[in-house]
C-alpha cells in the first residue's frame, strides 16, 4: 500500500464530488485548478483559442526580444505575468486525487515523483495528446512567405510556440479566423486539459517523450507499447529517448504493473486505463493495434505534410478525448457512489 497518502479521505471526497457536480465534468479544464480568477473568467467553450494562448504565454514565458515579431509574444506575456496558472500534469490538485480513485496502488506506484517532504510528493501524470507539435506543422503549411524570412532570421527552421504566440499578438483576429479553416482544431484545444487527455505514468518519464523520435505523438507512443506486450518487442527506449537506464527501468516495472493471470497484459492496460477508445477492437472482442491519429501515420512520417492529415489528428484526436472521459466518469462515479453507500 502506498504511503504517500497525504490527503484525508473526507477532503478527496469533497473535491470529486465538486467535480462530478459541475454541469459539464468532461469538459473541464483543468488548467483552472489553483489558476487565478482572471483565468478562471475565460469560459472554455467560448474563449477556447483566447485561454490556450494565455496558458502557453504563462507557462512557457520569454523575454522581450530586439525590434522583431517576436516583441509582440512578450508584450502579450508580460501582460498576464502576474496570472497564477498551473501545469495540470504535476500540479493539479484534483486530477492527482482522481488518479489515486480510479487506478489501483499497483499501477502508481512508479508515478510517484518523491520531493524532499511528503507534502511536496505527487504523481507524475502526462498530458497525452499535445497540441504544440501539430501546430506548428501547420503554420510550416500555410504561413505566407513574409513570415516565414522573419522565423528565419530569428534562426528558427521549425515554428516553436514562442513563434505562434507572438504571430497570435500581432495579429489575433487574423489569427483566430486562421484557426477557423482547420477542421477540428479549435474543438482540440478546447478538450486539451480536459479529463480523458491525461494519464499517470513513471515518474520522470513524460518529458522524455516530447524530445524523442515520437515527436510527442500518443498513437506512436501507443505501438511501442503495443509491440512491447502483444510482439515481445522492446522499444522502451524511444519513449524516453536519451533518460538515463534508471527512468527506463521504471517505464518497464510500470508496463509489468499491469497483468492478468498470464502476466503483463495489453489488455489489462488498456482497460486499467481506459484506453479503449485508442485501440482497434479484434474480432473476438480483444484489444488489438492502436489506431492511427491520420491515415497512414504509422507507416509514413512522424510529422503531419498535409492540412487534411493535420484535419484528422485534431478530429481524431478529440473524438478519443472526449469519448475517454465520458468512459472515466461513468467508472469515477460508479467509485464515488460505492464510497457513499457504505457511510
Amino acid at each position: 500500500m502506498l504511503s504517500m497518502d497525504f490527503s484525508s479521505e473526507e477532503e478527496v471526497k469533497m473535491k470529486i464530488e465538486e467535480f462530478l457536480a459541475l454541469a459539464a465534468p468532461d469538459r473541464y479544464d483543468f488548467s483552472n485548478d489553483g489558476a487565478s480568477e482572471e483565468y478562471l473568467a475565460l469560459d472554455n467553450f467560448k474563449n477556447d483559442l483566447e485561454k490556450f494562448i494565455i496558458y502557453m504565454s504563462k507557462v512557457r514565458g520569454y523575454k522581450r526580444t530586439k525590434e522583431d515579431i517576436m516583441k509582440y509574444g512578450a508584450d502579450f506575456s508580460q501582460k498576464y505575468k502576474d496570472l497564477k496558472i498551473k501545469d495540470p500534469d504535476s500540479k493539479s490538485i484534483l486530477l492527482r486525487e482522481i488518479y489515486r480513485k480510479l487506478w489501483a496502488d499497483s499501477n502508481l506506484e512508479s508515478c510517484w515523483v518523491m520531493g524532499k517532504k511528503v507534502q511536496k510528493s505527487y504523481i507524475q501524470g502526462e498530458t497525452m495528446n499535445s497540441v504544440n507539435t501539430t501546430l506548428g506543422a501547420w503554420y510550416e503549411l500555410v504561413e505566407s512567405e513574409v513570415h516565414k524570412e522573419e522565423r528565419l532570421k530569428l534562426g528558427g527552421q521549425r515554428v516553436s510556440i514562442r513563434y505562434i504566440l507572438s504571430r497570435y499578438a500581432q495579429d489575433t483576429r487574423g489569427q483566430s479566423e486562421l484557426f477557423d479553416t482547420v477542421q477540428g482544431l479549435r474543438f482540440l484545444i478546447s478538450v486539451y486539459h480536459t479529463l480523458g487527455n491525461f494519464i499517470p505514468v513513471p515518474a520522470g518519464c513524460n518529458a522524455p517523450r516530447g524530445t524523442g523520435i515520437l515527436e510527442d505523438y500518443w498513437d506512436l507512443t501507443l505501438k511501442v507499447i503495443y509491440e512491447y506486450y502483444v510482439c515481445g518487442e522492446d522499444k522502451i527506449r524511444d519513449i524516453v529517448k536519451g533518460a538515463n537506464s534508471e527512468l527506463y527501468e521504471l517505464y518497464k516495472k510500470w508496463l509489468d504493473s499491469f497483468q492478468d493471470n498470464n502476466g503483463p497484459s495489453w489488455q489489462c492496460f488498456i482497460e486499467k486505463n481506459y484506453l479503449q477508445d485508442f485501440v482497434n477492437q479484434n474480432v473476438d472482442g480483444s484489444y488489438g493495434i492502436p489506431k492511427e491519429l491520420w491515415r497512414g501515420h504509422f507507416s509514413g512520417a512522424v510529422l503531419p505534410n498535409s492540412i487534411e492529415q493535420i484535419e484528422q489528428f485534431c478530429v481524431n484526436a478529440s473524438c478519443f478525448i472526449t469519448a475517454r472521459s465520458t468512459r472515466m466518469l461513468i467508472r469515477l462515479r460508479e467509485l464515488f457512489q460505492r464510497d457513499v453507500e457504505r457511510m
